[in-house]
């Protein structure tokens, strides 16, 4: 395509010099954009811009036009006392005037290729109306002046431009003829000011910064008005040219219906073809981040070995795992799944793995399935539920509970198991090693006294958290080990935890042969060197230096090179030791500062906001002080009753006591519903908004109070008190809280364009609605469990997310979203600059993940701000002014920090059930061990943030096979669909579908997708109804031995399919895309496809396959190898334990007790001595290798056994030889697999050969 600058142009035109022909055409089909400014909009005028534009249309070029536009002075009027809508009120007019013109063919053949660019979102258009200085629009009355200038500005591929102003008659009764002079301007010779300065007008109008001036899009009525012209195919000839000479092939054609079979074929292969690693991501609706390709790339080259996923809040885990999942799917790597998700956002995740990543996975609620369009799926009778669907979703709360466990768990093996929020599965007691006792959700997925748990049940397995840490380093521990880490790292959490404590000493004091053993133990069971920690390694200390530090691990006798080593040789000890670590295999980490080092670098064009917060002290009116009081004195009173009466059953009060901080109206509402109890009647106690809350640790259907005649006699004292507490908040008037909110809401909104205010309750959702309505009336939109809640006049009706989304992210009809958090997820907040905080939960990482609403990449504004609500002279506000400010500002992301804050919870539960007495002192103290521990950095050591690093790479080049636009002109152009398509009526760049008898709105662009999901089906890899309309298309006829192209497919282990064809040099050459497949049927040029050929290309596509079997049998290889080195290290620590208890024993011994002549002998000999006991002992000792293994009185273990009694002792021995004995039985098959050969999987399936 020749540049503009290859053109012979005037720098004056007038009619005489026919410029459509020597001017307009000529540039148009040298440009990739053209921006043009018009006259009065009318269908005359859109006929005079669109001069040449098929020629931009050939060139999948783009075009913005600016137009002018009249308002009378009841127009004005009418908008400005809010009796009429501007965008109705130009939509009116100016299809009236469009109307108006009469119609010719000539003007019906330049709106036709007007019609096709906006239909096809290759145009935008804009109107500009004049405004005063207030920015409202004036009428045609009171300006001189309308919008009217006549130029344009062409950007050919090279960035050249071309630009003309001037006179252009844009009437009605001259459009064939309709040029009366213009100057050009160029970009490349003595003109750039001229045309610079109609560049930065074009701009600023189009961006509506131009003084005087506003500019907005066109209606949507007059955007349908014109799609009306729309023609089937892309206009490519001007109105009265002739149309262009069919030249004859210069080698006879590809039949047309055989080529459109072949291309089907690729379609229909393309998720498998060998190079389609990232079609899943090329075809879903996201732009991935250059981390989330980085880790989705990982999970689906890695596959199936599992990760955990630990960015923080707001940086795109379930996009990570989105993606991933997708692609497995496509793919085949993956054909049966299970996402377990909290159950407050298992509908959102729903929604969006079908907006998008395009899958219309179904959700299970233990009563059945239902797809994302609420449609349910029968389950055959007799079925285990389980197995019902291939690929589903399920609630976490629901498949832990015990009758559900069992039936799960019988079900088929999954390929992949997701769980998100991971951190739910952990111990119930952290403080007690001797005692293993998982949650039923750590049950379910690690199994327990003896049964398999779900992670036995699946090859891969994705942990989703950003907080894997809440309380103990432990809880980490269990989580990687349900990723399957082995070793001595795997084997027992006290080697894990005793290696991330020894970062806490000084250099001189880490015991270094126990770390480089663990290091060695990693290396040796599949953990790698990472390359970029090497290459600075080597850097800081020198080559000679490093090679010995490299080489510590497998040395055996490695003190006097540590001894040594100068400081910076010990720094990089050290940092070697904290980088590999099972973390770097298992864990992926991204923080916002590690995505601020892509954006400086230029990898991250989003911007990383950072975060203004502060709190805000509300003084309660004396009548609502005394009120809170009294509550507050109830619930307390009330709590102690009934904990002293059964432990759990004031569980309700907690419930209460958080309510009351939220609003007065929330605990109103539970008033209410708690009197109509005490009255006899069933009522729920709680809602979900209760029930829902992270820190609520407690099975809360376990401990709610029974509904019995008996279980009420307990509660009837309460009466009196809730209807006196009732009628006091009945009268109390507006709530203090709500009063500063709404003056700050009147001030953020002069400022900022929109506020999103959060809080934990539906009740104070609905309080703050009713009285924000009344000031802001349709600006005002909710979205909880409910859905989207708009206000329309009479009523808040039901709406879908995808109105909200729009309607808060344009910034023109809602302007204040409430929210509770359990609905925000996939809420698109970015736009959004103000996060009020309306109550404060009391686990600080609820507040965290809220402002992670807003606090993500992409954000508008540079800074966020964030006010934080509290009640004044309250536990809540006590607490969090006397916390450092790393911790209860929140002007950090404070995910690391998550042990320490889980604390403060536990801090404000207990302060606020305690006596008033205990109070004061109670605050004190935990509020003075929280900040101790918040300034010593407290996480054991245990750094997860520090294995994000610091360095940043950019995400490897892999083109997909082909792209949406490349789907869209294939599937639309064919014969064989093409007649199916119409466009749509009402949405450009979206097309109406006739299938099996019904008409489908359907469009390939994923943008328009996102922004009316409930619309709209995207036609791309997922879809069902895509995978139909590919499977009408019948395969190629095949033509053996001769062809274009020759196609090989292989169905184990995995489906795979390779095209190849003629190279330059006659050698095969693989078929990569879509459009090289076209280029090759295009060219038509077909040749002999040897034996010797087919041999060579059918070499390459097995030697591709190999490598995927080569990687599957690696994998589990090295998690057999880890296996076998964790029962080892079990079957020591086993037999350590063993020898404690017999020193135990002889410490211990009584002076009547019979001497078993043993000494006490702290050494390698006390292990080596439990031979004698003969099974299981002596096959252990034979099969395992001890003698690095060293008892010691000072070790823990030994001292936890000292002064047990000797029936105790007796016990634990019996325990410990049945365990070894059953490891040992472990570790002998586990073995014994490894005598396979390495290569052993089964023969490749038969290659398929066709060629066409």
């Amino acid at each position: 395509m020749p540049g503009l600058c290859d053109l012979d142009l005037q720098i004056y035109y007038s009619a005489g010099d026919d410029p459509l022909h020597a001017f307009f055409i000529p540039a148009l089909a040298a440009s990739v954009r053209y921006d043009r400014s018009a006259g009065f909009f009318s269908s005359s005028m859109l006929a005079v811009a669109a001069a040449g534009v098929t020629k931009l249309i050939a060139n999948g070029g783009k075009m913005r036009l600016l137009c002018g536009a009249q308002l009378s002075e009841d127009d004005v009027e009418a908008i400005r006392k809010g009796e009429a809508d501007l965008e109705a009120t130009l939509a009116l007019g100016m299809v009236k005037t469009f109307r108006s013109i009469p119609e010719t063919t000539f003007t019906q053949k330049r709106l036709e290729a007007l019609a096709w660019l906006v239909g096809s979102g290759q145009m935008e258009i804009k109107v500009v109306l004049p405004t005063d200085k207030e920015g409202r629009p004036l009428p045609a009355s009171q300006t001189d002046s309308y919008y009217h200038p006549k130029e344009g500005i062409f950007t050919d591929a090279d960035g050249h431009q071309v630009a003309f102003s001037g006179s252009v008659n844009e009437s009605a009764t001259a459009l064939e003829d309709n040029y009366e002079s213009f100057t050009v301007f160029n970009s490349w010779e003595l003109s750039p000011p001229h045309l610079k300065q109609i560049a930065i007008k074009f701009t600023k109008l189009w961006d509506g910064k131009e003084k005087d001036w506003i500019a907005l899009p066109v209606p949507e009525a007059v955007k349908r008005e014109l799609l009306r012209y729309r023609p089937n195919k892309p206009p490519i000839v001007e109105p009265g040219d002739p149309e262009p000479p069919v030249q004859p092939p210069i080698t006879p054609p590809i039949d047309t219906e055989q080529k459109e079979r072949v291309v089907f074929q690729f379609l229909r292969d393309a998720p498998h073809l060998l190079n389609a690693h990232r079609l899943g991501m090329a075809t879903s609706t996201v732009q991935p981040w250059p981390h989330q390709i980085r880790v989705s790339d990982s999970i689906v080259e890695q596959f199936p070995h599992s990760f955990m996923l630990c960015d923080e809040v707001g940086l795109g885990k379930t996009v990570e795992a989105g993606l991933a999942i997708r692609q497995l799917l496509l793919c085949g790597r993956v054909g049966r799944a299970l996402i377990l998700v909290p159950r407050s956002v298992l509908i959102q995740w729903q929604e969006e793995l079908y907006e998008k990543f395009v899958l219309n996975v179904p959700r299970y609620d233990g009563g059945g399935f239902h797809d994302v369009f609420g449609r349910e799926l029968k389950v055959p009778s007799g079925t285990n539920p389980w197995d019902a669907q291939p690929v589903f979703l399920a609630s976490s709360h629901l498949a832990k509970r015990r009758e559900r466990q069992d039936q799960l768990i019988e079900a088929r093996p999954f390929d992949l198991i997701v769980v998100d929020e991971a951190h739910h599965a952990r111990r119930k007691d952290f403080l007690n090693r001797d005692q293993y006792r998982p949650n039923r959700l750590l049950e379910l997925l690690q199994g327990t006294n003896g049964k398999p748990g779900l992670r036995e049940r699946t090859k891969g397995l994705l942990l989703l958290t950003a907080t894997p840490m809440q309380i103990d380093p432990i809880e980490v521990w269990d989580l990687l080990k349900l990723l399957g880490m082995g070793g001595r790292w795997g084997a027992g959490e006290d080697n894990f935890l005793n290696y991330f404590e020894q970062f806490r000493l000084p250099f001189a004091d880490m015991d270094w042969p126990f770390m480089l053993g663990m290091m060695k133990d990693y290396l040796a069971t599949g953990g790698e060197w990472d390359a970029r920690s090497c290459e600075r390694a080597e850097r800081d200390v020198g080559p000679v230096v490093w090679d010995q530090i490299r080489n510590l691990p497998w040395s055996s006798n490695p003190e006097p090179t540590i001894k040594g080593l100068n400081p910076a040789g010990r720094k990089t000890l050290v940092a070697m030791a904290r980088q590999h670590t099972p973390l770097q295999r298992y864990v992926f980490r991204n923080t916002r500062r590690l995505l601020r080092a892509y954006h400086e670098q230029g990898l991250l064009k989003e911007n990383v906001p950072f975060r203004d917060p502060k709190p805000e002290w509300v003084e309660m009116r004396p009548d609502e002080k005394s009120l809170y009081d009294q509550i507050e004195e109830y619930i307390r009173d009330h709590y102690q009753k009934y904990e002293a009466e059964r432990k759990g059953l004031g569980f309700i009060m907690t419930v209460y006591r958080r309510r009351l901080t939220s609003s007065f109206y929330a605990i109103q509402r539970s008033l209410e519903r708690r009197l109509e109890f005490l009255k006899g009647k069933d009522t729920n106690l709680t809602d979900e908004d209760d029930t829902d809350q992270d820190d609520l640790e407690a099975d809360v259907t376990e401990l709610l109070p029974i509904a019995t005649p008996e279980g009420r006699k307990l509660y009837q004292g309460e009466i009196q008190y809730v209807e006196d507490f009732l009628a006091g908040l009945r009268t109390i008037g507006t709530d203090s809280k709500f009063e500063r909110l709404h003056a700050q809401l009147n001030d953020f909104l002069k400022r900022r364009d929109s506020v999103i205010v959060f809080t934990q309750y539906t009740d104070t959702m609905d309080y703050l609605r009713e009285k924000l309505r009344q000031v802001y009336g349709s600006q005002v939109a909710c979205y909880s469990g409910r859905g989207g809640e708009r206000w329309d006049g009479h009523a808040w009706a039901g709406t879908t997310k995808e109105v909200i989304k729009t309607a808060f992210r344009e910034h023109t009809e809602v302007k204040i979203l409430l929210c509770t958090e359990s609905a925000s997820e996939g809420l698109n907040l970015q736009t959004c600059g103000v996060l009020i905080n309306y109550d404060m939960p009391w686990n600080p990482m609820r507040v965290e993940q809220r402002i992670g609403r807003i606090d993500r990449i992409g954000q508008v504004y540079q800074r966020v701000w964030v006010r934080n609500y509290f009640y004044d002279d309250t536990v809540e506000s006590t607490i969090y002014r006397r916390l450092d400010d790393r911790i209860g500002s929140f002007e950090n992301v404070v995910g690391e920090l998550q042990p320490i804050l889980s604390r403060v919870a536990r801090a404000i539960e207990s302060a606020a059930m305690a006596g008033e007495e205990q109070r004061d002192a109670l605050i004190r103290q935990q509020v003075d061990e929280i900040n101790k521990l918040a300034r010593q950095g407290e996480t054991a050591g245990l750094g997860l943030d520090q294995i994000a690093g610091e360095t940043v790479t950019a995400p490897a080049n892999l083109p997909a096979p082909l792209t949406m636009t490349d789907l869209e002109r294939t599937i639309v152009g064919s014969e064989a669909l093409g007649p199916r398509f119409r466009p749509h009526p009402v949405l450009a760049g979206a097309h109406r579908l006739d299938w099996n008898g019904q008409d489908w709105d359907v469009t390939f662009d994923p943008a328009l997708f996102d922004q009316h999901p409930n619309t709209l089906r995207l036609l791309s890899f997922g879809s069902n109804l895509l995978s139909e309309m590919l499977d009408a298309v019948e395969p190629p006829e095949p033509r053996e031995g001769r062809g274009l192209l020759t196609r090989f497919h292989v169905a184990c282990p995995l489906r795979l399919v390779g095209y190849y064809g003629l190279g330059p040099d006659g050698t095969p050459e693989r078929v990569l895309s879509l459009a090289g497949l076209w280029k090759r049927l295009d060219e038509g040029l077909s040749g002999e496809l040897s034996p010797e050929w087919l041999a060579r290309a059918q070499g390459d596509f097995i030697e591709c396959v190999e490598r995927y079997r080569e990687h599957d049998l690696r994998v589990a290889e090295q998690y057999r190898k880890a296996h076998v080195a964790s029962l080892e290290e079990s079957i020591r620590q086993l037999l350590l334990q063993a020898a404690y208890i017999e020193l135990a024993r002889k410490a211990n011994r009584g002076l009547f007790d019979e001497d078993d002549g043993l000494p006490l002998d702290f050494s390698e000999q006390a292990i080596r001595r439990l031979k004698r006991h003969k099974t299981p002992f002596a096959g252990a000792l034979k099969l395992v290798d001890v003698s690095l293994l060293r008892p010691s009185p000072d070790d823990a273990k030994y001292a936890r056994l000292r002064d047990a009694y000797p029936d105790v002792l007796t016990r634990r021995f019996e325990a410990a030889k049945i365990r070894l004995g059953d490891v040992l039985t472990e570790l002998v098959q586990a073995r014994k697999m490894e005598q396979k050969p390495a290569s052993f999987t089964g023969p490749i399936s038969t290659v398929d050969l066709l060629s066409y």
